[in-house]
């Protein structure tokens, strides 16, 4: 974490080298974001490794959203942050076998929510580190499907709310005096609470998440962590800015 604040600080003082002017802090900050969110274990599988069938076996996520972030005090360097998004995750592969070519589809998403707190290391200066820390909520949804012969066998995920905690930093570049770029990087552990498994009340045509430790056919199936690593870029607007920048 040190070797992190020292890398946005030290990337932030370069960027500004050559910046004669100052501006002071806003004290609201609007986000709108996208980008790609890559799965980590137990999230990421392969759709053809039987090793990873305890897994999500998903391959690839793309994400956005927006926040807003409210600072406190006459430096404006500590935030109270909300932010919003909707993050979706799929794996696609062709098995083949001795009665031909089957088509495999997996996705999984999530509305999500987040509410922390922010540190920002520069708040004066046209570029901005910063690094945050949030309580979150991810709401499921989701789908698994075959393709075989020309016929398609579909199964949906029974809904499913989780909650944990997120961390991450990035870089806030202030291109004029209302508006500017951001990127940034947030690490998810999105079912730190609620984990469970769901034995009863599935259609047949649903499945489960069941990320809480179960014993299925007298073996027991470990608990399964989703968790991602979240990279994006978007727009800045700030509001709430003394009129006055200091030269």
């Amino acid at each position: 974490m040190k070797k992190l604040v020292a890398l946005f600080v030290i990337l932030a003082a370069f960027l500004s080298l050559n910046n004669s002017t100052t501006f002071s802090q806003p004290q609201i900050k609007v986000h709108v974001t996208g980008g790609y969110n890559l799965p980590l274990p137990d999230l990421k599988g392969d759709l053809n490794t039987a090793a990873d069938s305890n897994t999500y076996m998903m391959k690839q996520g793309f994400g956005f959203g927006a926040d807003a972030k409210y600072y406190l005090g006459k430096k404006r360097n500590v935030g109270i942050t909300l932010g919003l998004g909707y993050q979706m995750f799929s794996n696609s592969a062709d098995s083949s076998t001795a009665l031909g070519v089957t088509n495999v589809k997996g996705k999984l998403n999530a509305f999500n929510f987040g509410l922390g707190v922010e540190y920002n290391f520069m708040p004066k200066g046209k570029t901005q580190p910063f690094l945050g820390a949030e309580f979150t909520g991810h709401f499921f949804s989701g789908d698994a499907e075959a393709t075989s012969f020309g016929t398609t066998t579909k199964r949906t995920l029974k809904s499913a709310s989780r909650f944990g905690v997120a961390v991450g930093g990035g870089l806030d570049f202030k291109l004029g005096k209302s508006v500017g770029a951001i990127v940034g990087v947030k690490y998810h552990l999105a079912n730190l609470l609620g984990k469970a498994y769901d034995s009863t009340g599935l259609g047949s045509t649903e499945f489960a998440l069941d990320d809480k430790e179960h014993t299925m056919n007298g073996a027991t199936v470990s608990a399964k962590n989703i968790s991602y690593i979240q990279m994006y870029a978007g727009v800045s607007f700030f509001f709430n800015e003394p009129k006055k920048m200091k030269k």
